[in-house]
């Protein structure tokens, strides 16, 4: 990783880490969970509309480009997210991001076979071995957790594991196919779309409990950051990536957020941080020096 790429990484990373400890505020603060997720891409679906505008730029309209907008805004951003806010209100916020830091495997098991001309995107044994150490940190980190299986906890742990794998295959497209729709327009057309469809879901699904919603300084701030960084700025940076990086480089950041997930849970929301925890990160962090060293 070279100087250009390595501040936005580390940016997207601090994002995508603290943005489960404000899904967890607006959740706790009654926002309905399609409504939230409609909410929060409807916005920063029409801030990215009002960069393109400023930028004087058009939205592509071909074949090709019209399967990006579609797989990545109904598998990835309203089927994905959809099942991650629901699955919030009943586990840990540091367990939500663990699971999704299960999410460069997957994706680079499909890159493999998707992209089989580029030999950057084979399954390597150094890939394989930086996936491998970064799973058991994963592994290490969520053993300390206690789930009730007699819970919606449970159905909520596997039903992110599927949001895991539905959203592995819109991102390997958008690679394959990057050059068609640079990150401006693939943000502004897929989270508009994710945002008229979460929030149409919501109006025949949620409309009692929005009804009731108390929009409170604090709710009212979580939403502004979800939008603004959680929107804008890191799906602008994790779009723009591509262009630079390897699938597996790129969705290898869905590691970090754990970290940071855990430090702000322990901070923020009284869960415990312990020595497995400590010992995950170490490996989660060996992990990454495999997977970005030349």
């Amino acid at each position: 990783m070279n100087n250009k790429t390595f501040l936005p990484f580390v940016a997207l990373c601090l994002i995508w880490g603290s943005t489960w400890y404000f899904i967890k505020i607006t959740l706790n603060a009654g926002m309905p969970p399609m409504y939230g997720v409609g909410i929060r891409f409807f916005f920063s679906g029409l801030l990215f509309f009002l960069i393109l505008l400023l930028r004087k730029e058009s939205i592509p309209i071909n074949k090709q480009s019209i399967k990006l907008y579609l797989s990545f805004a109904l598998l990835n951003f309203s089927l994905s997210y959809g099942i991650t806010y629901w699955a919030t209100q009943y586990v840990y916020s540091s367990i939500s991001a663990i699971i999704w830091g299960l999410f460069p495997a997957v994706t680079s098991l499909i890159a493999h076979f998707m992209i089989p001309n580029d030999p950057n995107e084979r399954l390597t044994q150094n890939k394989l071995l930086a996936l491998g150490i970064g799973f058991i940190g994963l592994t290490i980190i969520s053993s300390n957790q206690t789930i009730d299986f007699s819970s919606n906890s449970s159905i909520g742990i596997l039903l992110l594991i599927c949001a895991v794998v539905a959203a592995a295959y819109p991102s390997v497209l958008y690679k394959k196919h990057s050059q068609e729709v640079n990150h401006y327009q693939m943000n502004a057309v897929c989270q508009l779309i994710t945002g008229v469809v979460m929030l149409s879901l919501s109006y025949f699904i949620e409309t009692e409990e929005t009804m009731q919603l108390v929009w409170t300084n604090e709710l009212i701030l979580s939403t502004i950051y979800l939008i603004v960084l959680g929107g804008v700025v890191s799906w602008g940076i994790y779009f723009w990536l591509y262009q630079h990086l390897t699938v597996t480089q790129v969705t290898y950041v869905a590691i970090f957020p754990p970290i940071v997930a855990i430090i702000m849970g322990w901070t923020f929301l009284n869960e415990v941080l312990t020595t497995k925890e400590i010992i995950g990160t170490i490996l989660i962090l060996s992990g990454s020096v495999l997977i970005y060293r030349k």
